[in-house]
């Protein structure tokens, strides 16, 4: 029976450090890991940077590299029912992922779907509902952004529904996470800065989720600081030194809402019909959810809301959504997509369907119409 006190855990094991990601192969044995499935989405093939882990893998003998499998963008859950099949019938005993969130979903979602063979939306919107844990995962990040690498959730896209579809549960998470800063070097700055916005929104969303605790406020504040102070440095220079902290704190803005849970703004960015970027469509979000939240959060939670137009103006960060990538029904597909959210119901304070609309109507509206 589940505990109606909130809780804190970190089961994923997080290896830290420039050139942690060479250290592969010893994980996937320490895991029992022998035939494996590479995870990796096509922009990291087409500049090369899935042949260091296929090399690293196919020189220990005591692994075989059954499948390299290139991931779409949006992972959706045919795809990775497609993927799942033919694995599971090579007998595929171990999944690692190289990439950004929609990556590290598939293969999370893959993971589980192997020893649970029924349809993948059995799953959904309910927690723990597969009856097997998935196959052992490794997760290596290549934005500081999604924290995909140690969050029990997986989000896919479907064609028949609104939303996007989330799945959780214990063990949904990564067994290891491989954080190397090194893996950031050639990230382009719109991606960079997505991401970084998506891991900015999981902290804040982590101080007005109702299951926070004393340490999943103290692990969001601190990711807070270190993204304000990191990505202006990031995207002026690719320093490693710069991006592994700035990785790391992602993968703690992750942990922080992973157990407080996340709220209005990934609420209303879970529409399927909009096609803008995730990290982009939370950081327009989050200064208009923050506001709303405003009255009933901490003096430091309002004085980090405070923060917030110094940091979008020094970033180049957009306020609002760009209308020609709108469909004409975005706001009621907004709407549409965050009322049956249970991160809805998790946001510190309620909200009626038409306080969604206007939140919704404000971040389309012209900048400055509704600040």
């Amino acid at each position: 029976m589940a505990s109606t006190y909130p809780g804190f855990s970190t089961p994923t094991h997080i290896v830290t450090g420039l050139g942690a990601r060479s250290t592969l192969a010893e994980h996937v044995r320490s895991l029992g890991g022998r035939r494996v499935a590479l995870f990796g989405d096509r922009g990291l093939a087409q500049i090369g940077a899935l042949e260091q882990f296929e090399e690293q893998l196919r020189s220990d003998e005591a692994i075989e590299l059954v499948s390299t499998v290139y991931a779409d963008v949006n992972p959706t859950v045919p795809a990775a029912e497609g993927y799942a099949a033919p694995l599971a019938w090579e007998g595929v005993d171990a999944i690692i992922a190289v990439g950004g969130g929609s990556t590290l979903s598939l293969a999370k979602a893959v993971a589980l779907a192997i020893p649970n063979p029924d349809p993948l939306m059995t799953y959904a919107w309910g927690f723990g509902l597969a009856p097997r844990r998935p196959l052992p995962t490794i997760a290596i990040p290549t934005t500081a952004g999604s924290g995909a690498e140690v969050s029990s959730t997986f989000v896919l896209y479907g064609d028949d529904v609104v939303s996007s579809v989330a799945f959780t549960g214990p063990g949904y998470e990564p067994d290891v996470a491989l954080l190397d800063g090194e893996l950031l070097v050639d990230l382009p700055d719109a991606p960079m800065r997505d991401a970084a916005l998506d891991a900015y929104s999981h902290a804040f969303e982590a101080l007005w989720g109702k299951r926070a605790t004393t340490f999943s406020t103290a692990a969001a504040f601190e990711a807070l600081r270190l993204i304000r102070s990191l990505l202006p440095k990031a995207l002026d220079d690719r320093d490693p030194t710069v991006l592994h902290p700035l990785l790391e704190a992602s993968t703690l803005a992750n942990i922080a809402c992973g157990n407080a849970g996340l709220g209005l703004v990934h609420a209303l960015t879970s529409a399927s019909s909009i096609h803008v970027p995730h990290g982009r469509q939370n950081g327009i979000l989050l200064p208009i959810v923050a506001e709303f939240n405003r009255p009933l959060l901490s003096d430091a939670a309002r004085a980090e809301i405070d923060l917030i137009d110094d940091f979008y103006e020094r970033i180049g960060a957009e306020r609002r959504y760009p209308p020609e990538a709108l469909p004409d029904d975005a706001v009621e597909a907004m709407v549409a997509a965050a009322a049956p959210s249970p991160l809805r119901l998790n946001n510190l304070r309620e909200t009626s369907d038409e306080e969604l609309r206007r939140l919704a109507i404000a971040a389309l509206a012209p900048e400055g119409a509704a600040r």
